[in-house]
């Protein structure tokens, strides 16, 4: 059994250093893209959506993100993609990229309290407002 989670951990160490990399990241700055933009990226409120979901704040979820819902299904189709056609997966990957960026562009038109652009907090904008 100890072999067993060794291995699992040994497989998937990458995965696991780099989303532990990211969320030390996003404690200690936020969202990269928006700090460099000041644009909401695609996946902006998705975390708060998980912690409202694990918290059963369903409508609260959905209202941060609507696609957190499908993230148990991104999670168990990771961890089985070896048993899934790779045509399958391209598939699914087009359709996942497809759909996250159909939900930015209807988030950012509608105009949202978690999805929003303000140029001027961006740090590419400050740097080339402070050169200029």
């Amino acid at each position: 059994m100890k072999h067993t989670i060794l291995n699992k951990i040994r497989q998937h160490g990458k995965v696991i250093i780099l989303l532990f990399l990211i969320g030390v990241f996003y404690l200690s700055f936020g969202c990269p893209f928006r700090l460099l933009t000041g644009i909401s990226c695609p996946g902006c409120g998705m975390t708060r959506a998980l912690f409202s979901l694990l918290t059963l704040d369903f409508g609260k979820a959905f209202e941060l993100h609507p696609l957190v819902f499908l993230l148990p299904f991104a999670v168990l189709i990771y961890f089985k993609r070896k048993s899934i056609p790779k045509k399958a997966m391209t598939v699914l990957c087009a359709f996942a990229l497809i759909l996250l960026f159909a939900v930015y562009c209807i988030r950012m038109i509608q105009g949202s309290t978690v999805v929003y652009a303000d140029f001027e907090s961006g740090l590419i904008y400050r740097l080339f407002n402070n050169v200029m």
